[in-house]
């Protein structure tokens, strides 16, 4: 019966409007869970006491102002005055805290809604962008529909979607850039198939990831080791297909340096434009510590990346890159326990918490599929595949090298996509060609994963939402002791 239902299902996959439905489908119930209860907690929750405030000041000054170290309070109830004269030394760039005030402008600075407007908007989109890039990948229009669904139910890209901090918005963008470079992938690999053409070439859709790069990196430098990845992956692209296809390889560095360059410029550009507030204000931190903008901007940048590389100040959510990998201490969020409140609803004694724990069967699988595509990859290059290692590799790697830093598991959002288009390439193979040993049952095996990831997100729902449960539900959700 199983089997018969995915036939079905397939089969209905190939109706030229399937992909539009299914993605708007899918879409809708990701937006649901996304926007649903937006507005709650009503309160700046863990890092929104920066970037909220943050935000706020910049849309009325061009540039970071300090706060009361009591206003949150006030702000919280829309008193939106506690903000100092003086300049805000922060190490983050400026576009991640216009995006945040765009949400304040349209449904007001008091609005916890507004904050969190823009996280949930971009977080809601990476749901059509991954089918997207699934469809082009696997080439089937019912695996991109699931790899949406992955993405829908995904704990982690949730949660940063309800909350107004930075490395969601640093993830759409990121993940925009990852588009275009596969847009760039498909079109280059057919102009040489067709061509087989020896002219350097600049290539739009490099363009259109060069902006979507500088973008990313507006919001957090991280955004640079995406830019670094996406890069080398389209030379080695390059010198793969060229090899194959019997042109000289040594074309491909040439190639590769005009990719560079489409990519650096207009990320550069972009990068810069962003900080276009502090540069035509007068107030920003450091604006006149050197005679000249541009030298008192890289003065700025000088000092944030010392603050960024000695930051080793222990927070009881701390957690590595490799314990992102297994989830070993997701960040709580938010967290209060309510006894006799109005909060509660119908309940007369609840919790409320926002969790960013991910999605483990998402989460595990996906790395399963990670580790089994760059096993595939040493014995035959794939651009695709290897695009999505690629991706991964950008958002996990470099921070490696940072152990000893004070970083958080949510950070992990910015490769969540990656493993989630992973996962359904993975599925993919599985229903077309089994394992080793080719074992019957395959669809059913994969409705039986598929229904497992949405019980895992029906059991944490509540977490990802901050909704009031009894204390004793919050208590089974935390699984692990580790986890409180």
């Amino acid at each position: 019966m199983i089997s018969a239902a995915i036939r079905v299902s397939t089969k209905f996959a190939g109706h030229p409007r399937f992909g539009l439905v299914s993605t708007l489908v899918i879409t809708l119930m990701g937006l649901i869970i996304r926007f649903g209860n937006l507005s709650n907690p009503r309160l700046l929750i863990f890092d929104e006491t920066y970037y909220v405030k943050d935000a706020y000041t910049l849309g009325l000054f061009g540039s970071e102002r300090n706060w009361r170290a009591d206003a949150n309070a006030d702000f919280e109830m829309g008193n939106l005055s506690g903000f100092l004269d003086s300049a805000a030394y922060v190490v983050h760039p400026p576009f991640g805290k216009w995006m945040i005030w765009f949400g304040m402008q349209l449904f007001g600075a008091d609005s916890a809604f507004g904050w969190r407007f823009t996280t949930a908007l971009l977080g809601t989109l990476m749901i059509p962008l991954v089918i997207l890039i699934a469809r082009r990948l696997i080439g089937s229009n019912f695996f991109a529909a699931v790899a949406g669904l992955l993405m829908a139910l995904e704990g982690l890209s949730i949660t940063l979607s309800r909350t107004a901090i930075l490395d969601g918005i640093l993830a759409f963008f990121a993940l925009l850039a990852f588009y275009f470079v596969i847009r760039d992938q498909g079109s280059w690999q057919h102009r040489l198939r067709r061509t087989r053409s020896n002219g350097l070439v600049i290539r739009g859709w490099l363009l259109l990831a060069g902006i979507a790069l500088g973008l990313a990196i507006s919001v957090k430098w991280s955004g640079l080791y995406f830019l670094a990845a996406f890069g080398i992956y389209t030379f080695i692209v390059d010198l793969n297909l060229r090899s194959r296809l019997g042109m000289p390889r040594v074309l491909a560095i040439g190639q590769g340096a005009i990719n560079a360059i489409v990519l650096l410029v207009p990320a550069f550009g972009i990068y810069l434009l962003s900080w276009l507030g502090w540069i035509t204000g007068s107030d920003g931190w450091g604006r006149g510590a050197k005679p000249s903008w541009y030298e008192s901007l890289w003065d700025y940048h000088v000092n944030a990346y010392v603050f960024h590389t000695g930051l080793v100040s222990p927070h009881p959510y701390q957690a590595n890159a490799f314990e992102w990998l297994l989830s070993l201490r997701p960040t709580a969020l938010f967290f209060e326990r309510y006894e006799a409140s109005s909060a509660c609803g119908l309940l007369t004694d609840c919790t409320v918490a926002l969790t960013a724990i991910p999605n483990l069967v998402i989460w595990l699988g996906g790395l399963l599929a990670i580790i089994w595509l760059g096993l595939r990859n040493i014995r035959q290059f794939d651009a695709g595949s290897f695009a999505l290692m690629t991706g991964f590799l950008a958002g996990w790697l470099p921070w490696v090298f940072y152990l000893e830093r004070t970083t958080f598991q949510f950070y992990a959002v910015a490769y969540a996509p990656y493993l989630v288009l992973a996962l359904a390439f993975g599925m993919h193979a599985y229903w077309r060609k089994g394992v080793a040993w080719r074992l019957k049952g395959r669809s059913g095996a994969l409705v039986v994963l598929t229904m497992v990831v949405v019980l895992y997100a029906l059991y944490f729902l509540t977490i990802w939402m901050a909704l009031p449960v009894p204390h004793f539900v919050w208590q089974l959700q935390m699984i692990f002791p580790f986890w409180i």
